[in-house]
């Protein structure tokens, strides 16, 4: 699509300030309101913005159109949100036998607890945190009920198992659906690691019965290490949208913020932390109290410039999801972040082996 005037007046910016004030839409004419449905698609967010705008009641002064895509779009959400919901159904039958906790993770826990951040939100699969030793008995318990690797080659196999936080991915042979079980939130070669059984001290009876979930803290630091730490950033806008909606749940004086920095301390997630709050308050601009920030970026242990460096490229290749394609300095963010996140994820020497490994395997594909 050639990137002409009429394209470039709708932007992520604008999106972002939809969802975050949704009355804006009503000063949308039927133009701008074919590109944001365009831009909110792309970016996996117009079950939110659909949502928001029926719960604020502004359906009613849209065209058939825009009303149409909107309704598709809260119909598909309510369809993702239940499917979820029976497949931890299906989940918690198949291991109803194994004796250490299951804790949801990320869409799944937002699901169990009604958070306000699952509100139009898609879940690709379910994830599943439950201690390392219960992971042989989890992962038969779940093969024995229909649940078949995803990962088939031996390397995968044994990347998965020697080296990161989690099993290989599951697939139900029926449905389709995809199980993450983890037993750490970040992988066993990474540059930081957490000891899981902090989690598991402090987690809590789910709303579901049969599950536990993280403490509120530790869902927001979860949603800080995937974005900085273990995730990819093309297409993590919606997990800006997700830690944005977290923070706005606790006002200036809840304990909440309080606890924030010191667990994040005795994690040891305190860069990632800081890098966050920054970027969601720029993009988002998410409410986060002045001491709290103070107290992050001083015992971060990044200077004021790498801090700078690093927000700014996070902000580049967030916004880069419009209907205009990816300018140049978004494709070097995104790359530049992309090799960053891999370096944080393996030690030198088995960074190169698994390059070359993946690249040896793409050259034998027809």
């Amino acid at each position: 699509m050639e990137c002409d005037a009429f394209w470039k007046e709708m932007t992520v910016e604008t999106l972002l300030v939809a969802l975050s004030s949704p009355r804006v839409i009503r000063s949308f004419g039927e133009g701008e309101w074919d590109r944001i449905l365009r831009v909110a698609r792309r970016n996996n967010l117009l079950g939110r913005l659909a949502c928001l705008t029926e719960e604020e009641g502004l359906a009613g002064g849209l065209s058939d159109r825009v009303r149409r895509h909107l309704s598709a779009a809260v119909r598909l959400a309510d369809a993702h949100r239940r499917a979820v919901l029976w497949e931890l159904d299906r989940i918690r039958w198949a291991l109803r036998d194994v004796s250490g906790p299951v804790v949801l993770l990320k869409g799944a826990a937002y699901v169990a607890e009604e958070l306000d951040v699952a509100r139009g939100r898609l879940s690709a699969d379910v994830d599943i945190l439950v201690r390392r030793g219960d992971l042989p008995a989890v992962e038969r318990a779940l093969l024995e009920k229909g649940w078949e690797p995803v990962k088939d080659s031996a390397y995968d196999q044994g990347y998965y198992r020697n080296w990161m936080h989690e099993l290989p991915p599951l697939r139900h042979r029926d449905r389709g659906s995809v199980v993450d079980v983890h037993h750490n939130i970040l992988p066993l070669t990474g540059r930081i690691r957490i000891d899981s059984d902090l989690f598991f001290q402090s987690a809590r009876r789910s709303k579901l019965e049969g599950y536990h979930v993280l403490s509120m803290v530790d869902i927001v630091l979860h949603s800080v290490v995937h974005l900085f730490q273990d995730g990819v950033v093309t297409g993590s806008l919606r997990d800006v949208v997700d830690l944005d909606a977290l923070l706005r749940l606790w006002s200036p004086g809840d304990s909440f913020w309080k606890e924030l920095p010191v667990r994040a301390g005795r994690l040891g997630v305190m860069r990632p932390l800081a890098y966050a709050l920054h970027v969601v308050q720029r993009v988002m601009g998410t409410p986060v109290p002045r001491p709290v920030l103070d107290v992050v970026e001083r015992e971060s242990g990044a200077g004021a410039v790498v801090r700078r460096f690093m927000v700014e490229a996070m902000e580049r290749a967030l916004m880069s999801g419009d209907l205009c394609g990816v300018g140049p300095l978004a494709v070097l963010s995104q790359r530049f972040l992309f090799l960053r996140s891999h370096w944080l994820r393996m030690p030198p020497l088995l960074l190169v082996r698994h390059a070359l490994s993946k690249g040896a395997r793409g050259l034998r594909r027809p």
